[in-house]
């Protein structure tokens, strides 16, 4: 930030000085002026104690003199993020959630008012207040997104959320169905086919696709021929209601279906295209779970949720509509399928990102990989096993050498008679008998 003097003038009687410095305010591009007492007996120290305060201001401080506040700076920042057509309406949606998170705290602070210590109070107090730290990291990172921007444009000079630690994020423990809760929920599900919730909750259990991306399924991504659906579009949830939009990862996938799913889904659009026949529309490129129309509608993911928590409460299930992808995730994993293969499936950006998710979803997969260790870096028998058996074939050869010892050591000299007396004793021993 660049002061330039405006004016000079002393307070008559004194050694005071008023002084006026200008700069540009970063926001608006307007001249603002400031006012400043400096203590000087002659102007040529006035003009010291002047080029000292300018030097001092431009070289401290967090920020610019302005008197706008972070609610107005965060409006405006948010404004710029959508007009750059950088981001999703999902995102911008999300963002605007967590900026009036943050604006209840601290909105009403002027910008050059936020340091250290009040973000990190800021953090406190929605701690406090319930929030939990997944939410708090998230109006965190938004106020550092805005903030570093201000100093890409140099409206900031530095930025306290840089000197600051979000709160540690536990670790959400995956709450995937069991193999007889799955198993059930399917049965359940199977019963009430074709009805739009129960297809979707079989689409999800064996593909692992996510709520917007079974909403958005098309009878053009069933391909009949390769027995596979291919997720090439998704809803997203924006301020203005779902959309249509690219999936989560930006790109599309194919998924094989399982034999049942493909059953279900081939004599589905038999019967879509003998209900067109009769009605005289043609199929064209109609929702799977959508209406029967020309111009198909979706079946809404919103609504979807709310018929899944019904099905559970009606059923006695414990779980979240994504859930049955985690539970997806959590039995091809525990069967054997690898983390680039499971990541395929469920569209992850990258396979680190699924490591991260399902690294602990089966417990018993430690104890599997122990043959493994075992293969790699043992021999047959441990070093502790190998030197039990050496010293136990040297006692055993030892107490051999000293048998073979004690029987070589007997000679004639060694008994205490001889073969004439030991004759005569045994015949006297047979008389006597």
């Amino acid at each position: 930030m660049e002061y330039k003097p405006k004016s000079l003038r002393r307070r008559r009687g004194t050694n005071k000085w008023e002084c006026v410095l200008v700069h540009k305010d970063p926001f608006t591009g307007e001249d603002v002026s400031s006012y400043h007492t400096l203590e000087a007996k002659t102007r040529k120290q006035a003009e010291q104690a002047r080029f000292d305060l300018i030097l001092k201001m431009e070289l401290e401080g967090s920020s610019v003199s302005t008197d706008m506040t972070v609610a107005q700076f965060m409006e405006q920042f948010l404004k710029y993020k959508v007009s750059s057509k950088t981001i999703e309406p999902s995102t911008i949606r999300g963002y605007n959630i967590d900026n009036r998170r943050l604006c209840k705290y601290i909105g009403s602070e002027k910008v050059y008012e936020v340091t250290v210590i009040t973000v990190d109070d800021l953090m406190a107090r929605m701690i406090a207040d319930g929030y939990s730290p997944r939410s708090v990291t998230k109006s965190f990172m938004l106020l550092k997104q805005g903030f570093n921007y201000a100093i890409a444009t140099d409206k900031l000079k530095k930025n306290p959320c840089n000197f600051c630690k979000p709160p540690k994020r536990t670790k959400t423990p995956i709450n995937a169905l069991s193999r007889e809760e799955r198993s059930r929920m399917l049965d359940l599900a199977r019963q009430a086919q074709p009805n739009a919730i129960a297809v979707a909750i079989e689409i999800m259990l064996t593909t692992g696709m996510r709520r917007g991306e079974v909403c958005a399924l098309r009878w053009s991504d069933f391909d009949e021929a390769k027995r596979t659906i291919t997720v090439s579009h998704s809803f997203g949830n924006g301020e203005g209601g779902f959309y249509l939009k690219e999936p989560k990862s930006g790109r599309t996938r194919t998924i094989p279906l399982t034999e049942h799913t493909f059953n279900l889904l081939k004599g589905m659009l038999e019967n879509v295209k003998w209900m067109c026949g009769k009605l005289k529309i043609s199929v064209g490129n109609m929702y799977i779970l959508g209406t029967l129309e020309t111009e198909s509608r979706p079946y809404n993911p919103t609504q979807l949720t709310k018929d899944f928590s019904a099905f559970c409460k009606m059923n006695g299930f414990d779980c979240t509509l994504h859930d049955l992808r985690h539970t997806f995730a959590t039995f091809m994993i525990a069967e054997g399928a690898d983390i680039i293969t499971v990541s395929n499936y469920l569209g992850h950006a990258n396979p680190s990102m699924t490591l991260d998710i399902y690294a602990d979803v089966d417990p018993e997969a430690k104890s599997r990989a122990v043959k493994y260790i075992e293969g790699a870096f043992d021999d047959a028998d441990s070093v502790l096993r190998r030197d039990i058996k050496r010293r136990q074939a040297e006692i055993e050869e030892s107490k051999q050498e000293s048998n073979k010892q004690a029987a070589s050591g007997i000679s004639a000299n060694s008994i205490p008679f001889t073969i004439e007396e030991l004759e005569a004793m045994l015949a006297t021993l047979k008389e006597a008998s």
